[in-house]
């Protein structure tokens, strides 16, 4: 099937399925404007994750990698009264433009946007001892998707979801004897996944303007 029949069927879902928002639709035009790359979420995949916290009911949220906001917005919305999110991002501009999107859009209360290495603010969190995450959204550098997946593992409780972005590439991930670190990582997190009995997941593959990829969602026992 044609890249050109994928766009023009995400556009029409999109425009049956994602009411406008000016909140995201300020988060767009401001990270474009801030030369941010355009690797955020779609709008489909936004109502995807933002549907799916809601349906687990999610108080407490978790991001890794900010980029504009763009993601952060989708979930913060879902948040309940007394809801709170923290959202990482390892670039310092990238995360700034982050937190002015959210401000703007009266969420700042209920995020926090945690700025440096991902893993280390993980580490950081457990050793802080939080509360529980009920939700976790993973989109940042895959070659550390192992540290990531088992962050969560650590900072979740049973019935939490963990959600980790962009694990199909094209088709890569079945490419067993690829050297590309970032692959790997994503294959190593998918053996562990269907290799335990502490977790059950699965992949939902994506077709859209931007390929062929998906996501992998994961509900901790």
């Amino acid at each position: 099937m044609a890249v050109d029949t994928w766009s023009e069927t995400e556009d029409f879902l999109s425009g049956v399925l994602c009411a406008p928002d000016p909140d995201l639709a300020r988060a767009l035009d401001v990270s474009e404007q801030a030369d941010l790359p355009i690797i955020n979420v779609s709008a489909l995949q936004g109502k995807q994750i933002s549907l799916l916290a809601r349906m687990v009911g999610a108080r407490r949220i978790l991001e890794v990698g900010s980029l504009g906001g763009y993601s952060a917005l989708w979930l913060a919305k879902t948040l309940p009264p007394g809801g709170r999110m923290v959202t990482i991002e390892n670039n310092p501009v990238h995360a700034v433009v982050a937190a002015d999107n959210l401000k703007a859009a009266g969420l700042d209360d209920r995020v926090e946007v945690r700025v440096g290495n991902a893993a280390e603010q993980l580490a950081q969190l457990a050793e802080e001892k939080a509360e529980p995450f009920d939700f976790f959204f993973i989109d940042a550098d895959q070659h550390n998707n192992v540290t990531y997946f088992e962050s969560c593992l650590r900072l979740g409780r049973s019935g939490s979801v963990i959600v980790i972005d962009n694990v199909v590439r094209a088709g890569e991930v079945r490419d067993l004897e690829t050297s590309n670190g970032a692959v790997r990582a994503t294959q190593r997190v998918l053996q562990l996944v269907g290799g335990s009995d502490r977790v059950d997941g699965v992949v939902f593959q994506t077709v859209g303007r931007r390929g062929h990829d998906g996501m992998l969602v994961i509900r901790m026992s």
